[in-house]
């Protein structure tokens, strides 16, 4: 007896361990967190099941858990960090959802996101799950609930179709539960035969995993599912419309607006949102950069604004018709289209929405074609701003010694022969296009780097508008012009025709103040928008309808804007920079044989069925067969207790007084009275039998009585 608890205690703790480990790797590389210490969190989760699974193995070991957990809390809430990875931690997951629905951002913490600092909560979740699954292992209950805490880390991954968790993780996570829902039943009955089969089971559940996590990898689920992806996002984004709708009208006064600062040493992999924004409707058509909040303060590591600027942005130029704007939900500032035609007061690099208008218009205007001669020429000198223009004008040049020191060598090269700020604009754009590729997938700067703009122009092989938009500017301000980052949206809109701007339009763009036409230009640095005319979107009128890239006009949605605090990486296109006309390439393999992949892990997966229920059922017949008369009665009763229970009597009294004289008594039973038993098991599996298919098919499987 005392050699079955090593082996129950050492399954406990592999299972134990297999499925903390899953969960907290799932978690992990679905929201691209970065643990400062994971060989720590490693041995949290280790040690956590090894604990369970020894404490649980004992008579009193959950009070002795239960004791011990206590002190743990004690001592995590005393030192606090705890508490603040973990709300960081709820902030980073519900920023993640808002991005992609618009649910809105949980934040109880001001500081920003720091990718290092979830050591903490990932190690308590493993402790978590350790504790559920040694606790169903050597107690032999509770194992549905425990099913269903383990699984919550993965529901959690799949709420975004973009927090997809590794295959080696989710291997770990699915192992274990899997066993303990195969032998769950048994081991409640009997821990020694439930032990037997969780071994007999192992390696074939492993192997039947490993070959269907091999069979569909994660890259081609999505094109192999793309209509079913769809019909779920739209199910899913449909729950925060209705939402939002309640919302609404129980607090109509809900704001939505640009964040104050752009945390850029926490920039991973973009998250696209197709939550509806606003309707524009414009005259004319083409390229239209909406303009939300610029930022006027970089460290290295991320942008900020400065609330106590105050300037007028408008153009006299072209007439280009009016843009109408009608926005989802209120919110804190006005978008501008470049440029008003009427001066318009920013005020800390926005123009305050104080009335939360949802509805407005605009009357646009755009330089002339000779704007570009005109800024080389330098025909103008005056300053936009009207007091303290050298205190303005020193913020836009401000940068940290580090960006002086680095981008000096590469404007030697960039910048040979360019005298005036547009000729140093439209090298420095070029330069910057080429310089990375575009990819929404890119990662987060290291931890060792001071400076994001050098670290992605020298080091980095892959970015996004805000990392091209944040190293044009650093570069301009570097070459002395006066630059600034702005955040918005960038729809490509049709002559007349409305356009329902989503988070896929959000952009990030560099603005650079060109002193001869007095004016901020806009200096589009991305690849993926290269072709629109630079300084100026939208200066040459379309009469034409022109191509979209945008979610073409929905239905009326009252779904809420984006509300995110985080830095909002927002590329409107493609990487190609427009719709790709080539056509999708056919997943590797032939359909065939994908067929027949699936056909065999079908009929794996009907033997593996199959064989449980024979396996079940040859076990129980040894124990009704063998040992002393008194034991096989006492397993005959144990199944005629289940029988029962399924077709939902009371246990015939005889039998249970047979029982109990088979337990208690020395008295030992003949054969006539183990007949009894065989005799009610027979007539009872006879009418489980005459039952419907479906319960007929759980008796089989399930239960295995039949």
């Amino acid at each position: 007896m005392k050699g079955e608890k090593w082996v129950t205690c050492v399954l406990a703790f592999l299972l134990a361990f297999s499925a903390s480990l899953g969960a907290v790797g799932c978690m992990v590389t679905a929201f691209s967190l970065t643990l400062a210490r994971f060989p720590a969190v490693v041995l949290a989760c280790a040690g956590s099941a090894l604990l369970c699974a020894g404490a649980f193995s004992r008579k009193r070991g959950g009070l002795v858990l239960l004791c011990l957990a206590a002190l743990g809390a004690g001592w995590l809430w005393r030192r606090g960090e705890a508490a603040r990875q973990l709300w960081q931690l709820v902030y980073r997951i519900t920023y993640i959802y808002n991005r992609a629905y618009g649910w809105g951002v949980f934040r109880l913490v001001d500081t920003s996101w720091d990718a290092g600092t979830v050591d903490w909560p990932m190690g308590i979740l493993g402790a978590v799950i350790a504790l559920t699954v040694a606790r169903s292992v050597c107690r032999g209950q509770g194992t549905l609930l425990t099913i269903f805490l383990s699984l919550l880390p993965l529901a959690s991954c799949l709420v975004v179709t973009d927090t997809v968790p590794a295959g080696g993780y989710l291997l770990c996570l699915l192992w274990p539960l899997i066993l303990l829902l195969l032998t769950g039943r048994v081991r409640a009955g009997d821990s020694h035969q439930g032990n037997r089969l969780t071994l007999l089971a192992a390696v074939p559940t492993a192997l039947a995993l490993a070959g269907l996590l091999l069979a569909v990898p994660q890259k081609s689920y999505v094109n192999r599912a793309g209509e079913l992806r769809e019909s779920l996002l739209d199910w899913a984004q449909s729950l925060p419309e209705t939402a939002g709708e309640t919302l609404r009208e129980l607090a109509p006064g809900t704001v939505a607006g640009e964040p104050d600062s752009v945390d850029l040493a926490s920039l991973g992999r973009r998250i696209e949102s197709t939550q509806p924004v606003m309707d524009v409707t414009a005259e004319v058509g083409g390229a239209l950069y909406l303009r939300g909040q610029d930022y006027d303060m970089y460290d290295g590591r991320g942008w900020s604004a400065s609330r106590h600027r105050v300037e007028d942005f408008s153009c006299r130029g072209i007439d280009l018709g009016s843009v109408t704007i009608q926005t989802v939900s209120r919110m804190e500032e006005l978008y501008l289209p470049y440029y008003p035609q009427e001066a318009q007061s920013l005020v800390g690099g926005r123009m305050d929405n104080s009335r939360l208008y949802t509805g407005y218009t605009f009357s646009r205007s755009g330089l002339p074609d000779s704007w570009r001669s005109e800024a080389l020429a330098g025909a103008n000198t005056s300053h936009p701003f009207a007091d303290g223009a050298e205190e303005n004008q020193s913020r836009y040049l401000a940068l940290p010694d580090t960006a002086w020191t680095g981008a000096a060598p590469l404007l030697e090269e960039i910048l040979e022969g360019k005298t005036s700020p547009t000729e140093k604009a439209e090298a420095i754009a070029s330069f910057v296009r080429g310089s990375a590729r575009y990819d929404k997938n890119t990662g987060r700067m290291p931890g060792g780097q001071e400076d994001f703009a050098l670290w992605f122009l020298t080091e980095s092989d892959t970015g996004y508008c805000v990392h091209f938009a944040t190293a044009a500017a650093v570069l301009l301000r570097a070459a002395g012009v006066e630059a600034r980052y702005v955040s918005g949206y960038l729809v490509r809109l049709r002559p007349g025709q409305t356009v329902t701007v989503t988070g896929e339009n959000a952009h990030a763009w560099a603005e650079y103040y060109e002193p001869a036409l007095n004016t901020w230009l806009v200096l589009e640095a991305t690849p993926a928008v290269e072709e629109t005319p630079a300084g100026v979107p939208g200066a040459v009128p379309e009469t034409a309808p022109v191509p979209t890239t945008e979610a073409q006009p929905q239905a009326s949605s009252e779904a809420p804007a984006q509300t995110g605090t985080e830095p909002d990486p927002r590329p409107s296109q493609s990487p190609s920079g427009g719709p790709s006309t080539e056509p999708v390439p056919e997943p590797s393999g032939s359909r065939f044989g994908i067929v027949g992949i699936w056909l065999l892990l079908i009929a794996a997966a009907a033997a593996g069925l199959q064989g449980q229920r024979r396996l079940r059922l040859r076990l129980r017949r040894r124990r009704q067969r063998r040992g002393t008369p008194n034991a096989q009665a006492l397993a005959r009763w144990q199944e005629t207790l289940l029988v029962a229970r399924l077709l939902g009597e009371t246990p015939p009294g005889e039998l249970e007084a047979l029982a109990q004289k088979a337990k208690f008594s020395q008295h030992t039973l003949g054969p006539e009275e183990l007949a009894a038993f065989d005799s009610y098991l027979r007539g009872g599996k006879k009418r489980l039998r005459q039952m419907s298919w479906y319960r007929r098919l759980l008796y089989q499987y399930l239960y295995a009585v039949c």
